[in-house]
């Protein structure tokens, strides 16, 4: 991820374009940890697994987000699913099209103009998302607004999930300015067609706390109901002090696993943990003391995971890994994340 120990160094702006690293292996394995790990409350239940991931795109996919979608995405008859992800300073959303989540073709930048808000900029706008709604899609977005100049997150409509996006609002959606501002959203949907986003509030930007947190949305995807709630803070040794790139999924004993992602994102100590939340407002509780997902020799830093269900029904998570480990800041802006997928064999 563009996360807050880059994110907050303003100096890291327009470099040269990433350099292609072709990933050292095309299979790694996660195995995620089947015990409560000293989860308490009401319905509680064992960790969620995941089967074993397959590296299926290696075009620098930062923060990425599998959208399923009908066939015929951007005149293209085959294409059943469309992937965005953390802009790779040519495209403020890069994206793709797939048949089958493994065979991958590059299309247009689905948000090719940024709002009037907005720093107008291809090197600040991270970690998109996309819901369905009346008419047509949302993609959630966050990117750099021009009065206050910190990260703040907006919502573009278009009839076609691919795009092209179009935030015409006079302001962002969410925008967190007293705590270093808002970045990575990511759509929660639960059984009974209600919807929230969950984010992060970008206080390590500025030297503040940090904090996930979540709202609800309107129908229309475009705007805001009731309160934001706080989910959880950077309150574990090995987050070292960051917490981002949030998702939720339901539990299909009750209640939800809040996955999120801690630690520096160009180290070996980038990680993925998951909380568990009564409700998708909280309150929440650490399932253990240590991540779920951790680097290995092939896949390091392991981040930005989200879940999606697929045509036939599977639910299948994604996220974004290192071939290997970089050797410093500069050093990970030019190279290539890659996308693992795996399925989701309990939750």
């Amino acid at each position: 991820m563009w996360t807050a120990s880059a994110r907050g160094a303003r100096s890291f702006r327009p470099l040269p374009p990433r350099l292609l690293i072709v990933a050292a292996a095309a299979t790694t394995v996660w195995a995620l940890v089947a015990l409560l790990g000293g989860v308490s409350g009401v319905g509680a239940p064992g960790l969620p697994r995941l089967g074993a991931a397959r590296v299926v795109e290696q075009d620098d996919v930062g923060d990425p987000y599998i959208l399923p979608a009908p066939g015929g995405v951007h005149a293209d008859p085959t294409a059943r699913y469309v992937l965005f992800w953390t802009t790779d300073w040519q495209s403020n959303v890069p994206t793709a099209v797939s048949p089958d989540l493994i065979h991958w073709h590059r299309i247009a930048d689905a948000l090719p103009v940024l709002p009037t808000w907005a720093v107008p900029t291809q090197t600040m706008t991270w970690a998109p998302s996309a819901v369905q709604v009346a008419g047509g899609w949302v993609l959630y977005f966050s990117t750099e607004e021009a009065g206050s100049r910190v990260e703040c997150i907006g919502a573009a409509f278009s009839p076609d999930p691919a795009g092209p996006y179009r935030d015409t609002a006079a302001a962002p959606l969410i925008c967190q300015r007293a705590q270093g501002g808002s970045i990575d959203p990511s759509v929660v949907r639960d059984a009974h067609g209600g919807r929230s986003l969950v984010w992060k509030s970008d206080g390590n930007a500025s030297g503040a706390s940090v904090g996930i947190w979540q709202q609800a949305l309107a129908a229309d995807g475009r705007s805001l109901l009731g309160p934001a709630h706080r989910l959880i803070g950077a309150d574990q040794p090995w987050e070292h002090g960051i917490v981002e790139g949030p998702a939720m999924l339901a539990d299909t004993r009750g209640g939800w696993w809040l996955f999120y992602s801690g630690g520096a994102w160009q180290s070996n100590t980038y990680d993925t943990g998951v909380a568990w939340c009564a409700t998708v407002a909280g309150p929440c509780r650490p399932t253990s003391a240590a991540p779920l997902l951790s680097s290995n020799p092939t896949a390091v830093s392991p981040g930005g995971l989200d879940t999606f269900v697929d045509n036939r029904g599977v639910l299948w998570a994604s996220y974004s890994a290192f071939p290997s480990a970089p050797a410093n800041v500069r050093a990970a802006m030019a190279e290539n994340r890659v996308l693992e997928i795996a399925p989701v064999l309990s939750h």
